[in-house]
């Protein structure tokens, strides 16, 4: 079972932005390992429910249990949101690897540790569900690799190191085939909308990390550039079986690519980094036909008050599922009110009440999963969530 650790367990406010591990991009790194979703497909932009018909591979997928998830949907624009967030989990699994590789080859194991604790503390458990579902064994084989990968840091050269990271990037492809049916998966609507969705995260990312000019979370800005870089790939990965009369916009989202990289390479503001990743995301939206609402997920551009809706909505659905003994789906809706949704207003609110947001951020991703876990009655739970409506009553009074 994984361990759960937290990044704001470690501070590395101390660390050496000179040195080259920071100034060093992803792209050599990530090139080491294997990529996503290289297949191509004679009808890009055909995704539809009719997909899963297309996969009979029962013993693989079981595409009518993914869609009893919690939050899964085939919205009205064609993509699955729910399988557009499971492989943008994987990415950005895949970029923390890529971090963790970067830093572990220039000798410094203290971010190399923070980049494999990552997935472990704040992806796996909003994943674990699906890969259980189709593979209870590729679960539990990926969960103890990762966790290996973890405690190898300060004990294996970094070419053992790298070996490993290969090694899980190899179980993450094994996981998209699992859980994802190939017509989706390999579409490239599907993969736009996992695209986009990494950029949204991204600038996030990069907007806790940088200010004034300066990186204040190294481990943040190292985060949003390893995104960008999956993204990039992934973007590359879908160009080429996107119609010719797109190549336009697809040379337009190419050069905002170049813009993202030189913005975060020369640490530009968030402001100017949400503005190429924002007219990136348009592109792309150009491309698929799909609004950018839907392609981003929560971007800068959501109202504080929707986002505190939706946090409501995620945890009467974890007291139903803890209700029915779901405790799976209930640890899962509870990560997703946490980080899909609260994340997006820290920001705001502490510039209100950094009290208030450092109070319930705990209450939401800590207390309530660790009560989740040990299985406490159900009178207990609805307590702590209480205190948590609480909390974003106040939350909607400073910033809905």
């Amino acid at each position: 079972m994984i361990t759960k650790e937290y990044r704001h367990n470690t501070e590395f406010h101390g660390t050496d932005l000179n040195k080259p591990y920071v100034k060093a991009g992803f792209i050599s790194v990530a090139a080491s390992l294997l990529v996503l979703l290289s297949a191509t497909e004679p009808q890009p932009f055909d995704l539809t429910m009719t997909a899963f018909a297309q996969d009979n591979d029962s013993t693989r997928r079981n595409p009518s249990a993914l869609l009893s998830l919690p939050g899964a949907t085939i919205m009205t624009n064609g993509l699955n949101s729910t399988l557009v967030d499971f492989a943008s989990n994987i990415e950005q699994i895949r970029g923390h690897l890529n971090a963790a590789v970067m830093n572990k080859e220039a000798g410094n194991n203290t971010l190399a540790k923070a980049h494999t604790l990552h997935p472990i503390a704040e992806i796996y458990s909003t994943i674990e569900p699906q890969i259980t579902n189709a593979n209870t064994t590729l679960n539990e084989t990926l969960s103890a690799n990762l966790n290996q990968l973890s405690q190898m840091v300060n004990t294996s050269l970094a070419e053992e190191f790298n070996s490993q990271s290969k090694k899980i990037s190899g179980l993450l492809n094994q996981t998209i085939k699992q859980v994802i049916p190939s017509a989706i998966a390999d579409n490239s609507t599907f993969k736009l909308g996992v695209v986009s969705n990494l950029l949204s995260i991204a600038g996030k990312e990069y907007g806790e990390a940088v200010e004034n000019g300066l990186i204040k979370e190294i481990v943040e800005y190292q985060d949003g550039q390893a995104f960008i870089t999956r993204a990039e790939d992934m973007f590359m990965q879908a160009s080429s079986t996107i119609p010719q009369e797109m190549d336009p916009e697809v040379q337009e989202t190419k050069q905002f690519f170049s813009d993202i990289n030189n913005s975060i390479q020369n640490k530009s503001s968030p402001e100017v980094l949400d503005k190429s990743i924002e007219a990136a995301i348009h592109e792309i939206s150009e491309i698929t036909g799909i609004s950018k609402e839907s392609l981003g997920g929560q971007t800068a551009g959501t109202e504080s008050g929707e986002i505190i809706s939706e946090i409501r909505s995620l945890l009467n659905q974890t007291v139903e599922a803890y209700r029915q003994q779901n405790y799976a789906e209930a640890e899962a809706l509870a990560t997703t009110a946490y980080l899909d949704n609260f994340e997006f207003i820290e920001a705001p609110l502490a510039e209100k009440d950094e009290a208030l947001m450092e109070n319930t951020e705990v209450m939401l991703r800590e207390q309530l999963r660790q009560l989740i876990q040990n299985k406490v009655s159900l009178e207990e739970l609805q307590q702590h969530i209480d205190k948590i409506q609480i909390n974003l009553d106040k939350a909607e009074k400073l910033i809905g």
